[in-house]
């Protein structure tokens, strides 16, 4: 008897086949173990037990996650991407914000500082200088997560697996 042997991407339900007889080297790569018997009649391996099926439903529902997961990855690349000023690129995640925020809040009207790009860029800002960096990246997570909002939505009211591939998940560029 050998092992009939499958993979179970639990991502996307798909499963990958195999037979063999190294239960170690497919236990190693994450099988399971299946049986299958030969038929005396025509010499055929077959299943001890039905492979899974997935219905339509199921198959939504595992692209719908895989969607929402590729949605995910892009918005927050684009949110972390940064924003330029005076040709230098800054930080763009929520820890900037913040810091931007306070450092503002404790400056005088004249007041100048050194605030430091992705790549320790020196630059030095006025108030209105640090206000006009965290105006960039204010707009930036607005876009960002009104965009994720109505593909979200999307994502969520799509009927079929065809329907769910043709959504555009675009955060430019």
């Amino acid at each position: 008897m050998i092992k009939y042997c499958f993979i179970k991407d639990e991502e996307t339900g798909l499963v990958q086949l195999g037979a063999g007889c190294s239960d170690e080297y497919y236990i190693e790569i994450g099988m399971r173990q299946r049986d299958v018997e030969q038929s005396e009649k025509d010499y055929q391996w077959y299943l001890t037990e039905k492979c899974p099926h997935f219905t339509e439903e199921e198959k939504l529902i595992n692209a719908k996650i895989e969607k929402a997961e590729e949605n995910d990855c892009l918005r927050d690349a684009k949110l972390l991407e940064g924003v330029t000023y005076s040709n230098v690129l800054f930080d763009s995640d929520t820890e900037q914000k913040t810091n931007l925020t306070a450092k503002f809040l404790m400056m005088g009207d004249t007041d100048t500082v050194v605030w430091y790009g992705m790549d320790n860029t020196a630059l030095l800002c006025t108030k209105g200088d640090l206000m006009a960096i965290g105006r960039m990246i204010e707009t930036l997570h607005t876009f960002c997560w009104e965009n994720n909002a109505y593909i979200k939505e999307q994502i969520s009211n799509a009927k079929t697996v065809e329907e769910l591939e043709a959504i555009e998940i675009d955060y430019g560029g």
